[in-house]
């Protein structure tokens, strides 16, 4: 009796043991797959979001996933429906639902067909501007994220005395040569180069200042872009082997006194194109500028009320690659460089010693493309893209690098058609599937690239071309995405970061018969309400 009584706790107390063992492997077993809460991201900051390395799946059992899937489906099919039908009514039943295509796919990052949502996302759309996400990861994917443009400048004769005997060949690398926050001034960008030059002596040019275009498509409207009385504009700028200030002008008024005429510079200054310029200071009234740019000269005509703030407008130069030319010619002159010679453009010219490299980093345009949605700038990367990879600066071969960086990132190709950078040209085709894919495929790759991918993006409520949208609770600062809009076509597509931890990537298109109006009354709340859906992520 005593021996067993000394032996029953000894037993309990293994029993006990095993129990807490058990406990513990569980414990660790769910702590490994279950991701800690998302932190609260602060109206302030578009930054509090997990980091690309601490990005993990949320498990969940298969039936649980499955009714959640189920419900969420569901909603998001109301969402859309709804959608239609505002979209029918505003339009006195022009759009409706028989002649409007709206593609969604969610996948949960990381986790696989299991944690995917679909709702007509095979469907071959037009991508508007969501194609610079293509456009952005395919650079990454095939360049780096180290990559650099770079402009070379070589002498075609030997530098006596300071006086450059021969030509300055410069280089095409389809540079976009800008900065969003210069107005249109691009001379602080080229000064690297320029003072390389000022180092080896030179002072003087006796030959011509050479640009050689090499194997980039000479510039000129995309197919299926806007009509020409839409070519002035901004968003139809133009690329090519060179450009400035992404191949547009800058023109900034200032009011002075009632009566005179305000003040006008335009930028980058040394355009080459002759000024029809005269705005005229009133007492009352906003800012009523025209601006646009022809071959035969700048117009910027038109009134400004004397308490307005400083007006700056942009417009599409009619060629990137002269406009880089001049600027670099006036340039080159304040730099103390003589030019005896003219400015010539060719193919193919015959070079010599290397005086001097213009390196500009890849970085420095994602965001300008997916944040701000710069045409422009997309297009010179896409062409960029392609000359790094086969050595032509073309659309067609911009298109073939692209699918070889879905091939690479195992996104599926198939349907897929891409013949600009910018999704401006009404004849790319792309699924939201093939979006997402895309996406993820980023996110999971190499960390500096998923991280730069993710910083170029726009923030919900904070930044970009969704500074204005969804921003309040609880999207604000948990959704990042491209937006995307011509005629006919509203997208948007990114990452939305659930409150429970889960991370969705996710894209939504919609094609649907042109009418005015609906994608800022209809479309865009419709993708605010989904992604304001998945932040909330309720079981």
């Amino acid at each position: 009796m005593a021996d067993r009584r000394r032996r029953k706790p000894t037993a309990q107390a293994a029993r006990i043991a095993l129990i807490v063992a058990l406990n513990a492997a569980a414990a660790l077993a769910l702590w490994r797959i279950w991701p800690a809460a998302a932190p609260e991201v602060e109206a302030s900051t578009a930054t509090a979001v997990p980091p690309v390395a601490e990005r993990r799946t949320v498990a969940r059992p298969a039936a649980l996933e499955r009714a959640r899937q189920s419900r969420l489906e569901r909603e998001l099919q109301r969402i859309v429906d709804d959608a239609v039908e505002q979209a029918r009514v505003a339009s006195k039943n022009k759009v409706r639902s028989d002649n409007t295509a709206v593609a969604i796919h969610v996948r949960q990052l990381g986790a696989g067909p299991q944690g995917e949502l679909a709702l007509g996302s095979d469907r071959l759309m037009r991508p508007a501007s969501n194609l610079k996400l293509i456009t952005t990861a395919a650079a990454l994917a095939l360049l780096g994220s180290e990559w650099n443009f770079e402009t070379r400048f070589e002498a075609s004769g030997a530098i006596v005395d300071g006086v450059l005997e021969g030509d300055l060949v410069v280089r095409a690398a389809a540079d976009p040569l800008y900065d969003p926050t210069s107005a249109g001034d691009v001379e602080h960008l080229l000064a690297p180069a320029l003072d390389e030059l000022r180092a080896r002596g030179l002072r003087a040019i006796r030959g011509n200042v050479v640009l050689d275009e090499g194997h980039f498509l000479a510039p000129a409207p995309g197919p299926e872009w806007p009509d020409a009385s839409q070519h002035w504009a901004e968003y139809c700028a133009l690329a090519g082997g060179f450009s400035a200030n992404r191949g547009c002008l800058d023109a900034v008024v200032t009011p002075t006194r009632v009566g005179e005429h305000a003040r006008v510079e335009v930028f980058p200054r040394d355009h080459g194109l002759p000024e029809s310029i005269g705005v005229r200071t009133e007492s009352k009234g906003g800012t009523n500028v025209q601006i646009g740019a022809k071959p035969s000269g700048v117009l910027v005509k038109g009134t400004i009320g004397a308490k307005s703030d400083p007006y700056v407008g942009s417009f599409a130069h009619p060629d990137p690659v002269e406009l880089f030319g001049r600027t670099l010619c006036g340039a080159l002159s304040r730099k103390g460089i003589l030019l005896q010679g003219r400015l010539l453009r060719t193919r193919g010219a015959p070079g010599g010693e290397l005086l001097a490299t213009l390196r500009t980093p890849l970085a420095r345009y994602l965001a300008p493309i997916n944040s701000d949605s710069n045409n422009a700038v997309a297009d010179q990367v896409f062409l960029a893209t392609a000359n790094a990879i086969s050595g032509a600066g073309t659309r067609e071969a911009g298109g073939r690098a692209t699918e070889l960086a879905l091939e690479r990132l195992g996104v599926p190709t198939e349907g897929f058609a891409q013949v600009d950078g910018s999704g401006l040209s009404r004849a790319n085709r792309v699924t939201a599937h093939q979006i997402v894919a895309l996406i993820e495929a980023v996110l999971l790759q190499n960390e500096a690239s998923a991280r730069m991918y993710l910083d170029s993006l726009a923030v919900a409520g904070e930044r970009g071309t969704l500074s204005d949208r969804m921003n309040s609770a609880p999207a604000r600062g948990r959704v990042r995405a491209k937006t995307g809009f011509i005629g006919g076509t509203s997208a948007l597509s990114g990452v939305a970061y659930a409150l429970d931890g889960r991370q969705f990537v996710f894209s939504i298109l919609v094609n649907y018969p042109n009418f005015d109006g609906l994608n800022p009354t209809v479309w865009k709340p419709m993708q605010d309400q989904i992604c304001t859906r998945l932040v909330e992520a309720a079981p």
